[in-house]
């Protein structure tokens, strides 16, 4: 399986690259200096130089790969946009990272007992707004098998 990763010399997916490294996967990487192209060399990732505002360098990469995984910047739009229009009616895998705080409340540390899923309506934070248009931007691209993972907790070591 082939597999590109933006974001794979950061914590998200830097840690998803090393396992896909580690399972067999043919894992390549967004980098935006050489350093971070050697640094992926080092862990058997093969770099593609550029940045998310590469559109062209990013809807190539995906078009190459089965799946794309999104790990760099869930609130950069321009990014989501050039990698979902590539892969329109490709029938691929896109997973795009977002965060819970989409959904976050002003509960400061009370419980709530609301749950939240794909198909829960709320109302976004207006700092959180444009990262919820993102989401439902990923969900509805058409032609793919688009997948948005809204992380709730990020900790420990990343690889």
């Amino acid at each position: 399986m082939k597999v590109f990763i933006t974001g794979a010399s950061g914590y998200i997916g830097g840690s998803v690259a090393h396992a896909l490294v580690a399972q067999g996967a043919s894992v390549s990487g967004l980098a935006r200096s050489e350093a971070a192209a050697a640094a992926l060399k080092e862990r058997g990732i093969t770099p593609v130089i550029g940045t998310l505002d590469d559109a062209d360098v990013l809807a190539k990469a995906a078009r190459a790969a089965d799946v794309t995984i999104n790990a760099a910047n869930a609130g950069h739009r321009e990014a989501a946009e050039a990698m979902t229009k590539a892969l329109a009616g490709t029938g691929k895998g896109f997973i795009h990272t977002s965060g819970s705080s989409i959904v976050g409340t002003r509960a400061r540390g009370e419980f709530v007992a609301d749950i939240f899923d794909e198909d829960t309506p709320f109302t976004p934070t207006p700092q959180r707004a444009a990262r919820v248009a993102i989401d439902a931007m990923v969900r509805a691209a058409p032609g793919l098998r688009a997948i948005v993972i809204a992380l709730s907790m990020i900790y420990g070591r990343g690889t």
